[in-house]
């Protein structure tokens, strides 16, 4: 995400009170966001059991999700792994303009 210029401020702020939200009510495994304030830049690391919590978190974090994007702009998403139409229709703006991804698994697993 690129933080809009005289933006930093709200948009930390803006992100304390959505990620506190998420850790209280929603239903990601884990989220780290991570900044850098000398190029206005952050990323974002929100991890999913299912596309089924994906699409609970859109809806039920929706303010969350439109006060941090007051402060930002998105110039990439990735998505991985094997979403659900569902979910790829709700990001394929990023898709088509070149500024998202989705890549498939190969192989993996998890330690937690």
């Amino acid at each position: 995400m690129k933080i809009k210029a005289g933006h930093l401020q709200p948009f930390r702020e803006a992100v304390r009170a959505a990620v506190d939200f998420v850790e209280e009510n929603a239903p990601q495994l884990m989220v780290r966001t991570f900044i850098d304030e000398t190029e206005m830049r952050a990323v974002s690391y929100q991890l999913y059991r299912n596309s089924a919590d994906v699409l609970r978190h859109w809806q039920m974090s929706d303010a969350h999700i439109q006060s941090v994007s007051a402060h930002c702009t998105v110039e990439k998403f990735e998505v991985y792994g094997d979403p659900s139409q569902e979910v790829a229709r709700g990001v394929s703006q990023f898709m088509d303009d070149g500024r998202g991804m989705i890549m498939p698994p190969l192989k993996g697993f998890s330690r937690f």
